[in-house]
């Protein structure tokens, strides 16, 4: 069961995410995690904001600007702001399309949410507009997380940032791809949602959010299969739960922000920049998703 296991890490790398692996017949949270999950999260956590500081029109983060032209839109449509929370003395750089379901302030809110050091695994989080639903990708060699539409669940955060955990800006080491990982997920009988069916690197952020609930409330959800995934919760939480799932400390070791540059883009920069992006989504495995949610 480990061998197969791995030939599927092996498969994910190579396709990044998007392949229906079938990792176990049963899920602990049938409906998914977002009614379970999100409203004792919004209940119990709040975000520490202590200023927005926008930024003027023609300047723009090179992380920013590379998904802007990569998903076809112009980096003069983007809004750019330093964001700053009481629990760190550096802001963080959020970028926003003009037409974004998400507003900035809802953006700051969600994000915030999170622990700080689970922040600190984020150097760019960037929305742009969807036609509809909500869906993200994780960039986990830069540490970028996109936001398409209004994915204003924390869980939906907490999700993509979960992929930030797992690579730690070295998508060849993800923490799902390893030998207890995958021991512990050989021993368990479920998986938490038919989404962390899809394969390990999805089980293993959905497997985040259990452990940040755990971690803050002290309890789990309901379970429709009680203990069925405890050996995954409990690696997870035994590694990560103090350096990052905890609400206390500061943040610390967070990724240089991007290059400031220019919003204006000449046709041939833009032809190079798009050719270079669909190249890293179709082939490479830091790229994670679109992930869908509900």
């Amino acid at each position: 069961m480990v061998n197969l296991l791995n030939n599927l890490v092996v498969l994910v790398t190579i396709s990044a995410v998007g392949v229906f692996a079938e990792l176990k017949n049963k899920t602990d949270y049938p409906n998914g995690l977002s009614g379970p999950f999100n409203p004792g999260l919004t209940e119990n956590t709040e975000a520490p904001i202590q200023w927005f500081n926008p930024w003027g029109a023609g300047w723009i983060p090179q992380g920013c600007k590379d998904r802007f032209i990569a998903k076809g839109y112009n980096a003069s449509d983007a809004q750019v702001f330093n964001i700053k929370y009481s629990d760190c003395s550096r802001a963080w750089t959020f970028c926003r399309h003009k037409d974004a379901q998400l507003s900035i302030e809802d953006m700051a809110d969600s994000f915030g949410r999170m622990s700080v050091h689970m922040r600190s695994l984020v150097r760019h989080p960037i929305a742009l507009p969807s036609s509809g639903g909500c869906s993200a990708e994780a960039y986990t060699d830069i540490g970028d997380i996109v936001m398409y539409g209004n994915c204003k669940a924390i869980t939906v955060w907490i999700h993509e940032t979960g992929h930030q955990l797992d690579a730690r800006l070295k998508p060849s080491e993800r923490f799902s791809g390893t030998t207890p990982w995958l021991e512990a997920l050989e021993r368990d009988s479920c998986v938490p949602d038919s989404y962390a069916n899809t394969n390990t690197v999805e089980d293993f952020a959905q497997v985040v959010v259990v452990a940040q609930f755990n971690t803050l409330l002290g309890y789990k959800p309901k379970e429709a299969f009680p203990g069925c995934l405890d050996h995954r919760h409990g690696l997870l939480e035994l590694t990560y739960r103090y350096d990052y799932l905890e609400y206390i400390g500061r943040c610390s070791n967070r990724p240089d922000d991007s290059k400031v540059v220019s919003t204006e883009t000449t046709q041939r920069e833009r032809r190079r920049m798009m050719k270079r992006a669909r190249a890293q989504e179709d082939n490479d495995p830091s790229v994670v998703g679109p992930c869908s949610f509900p």
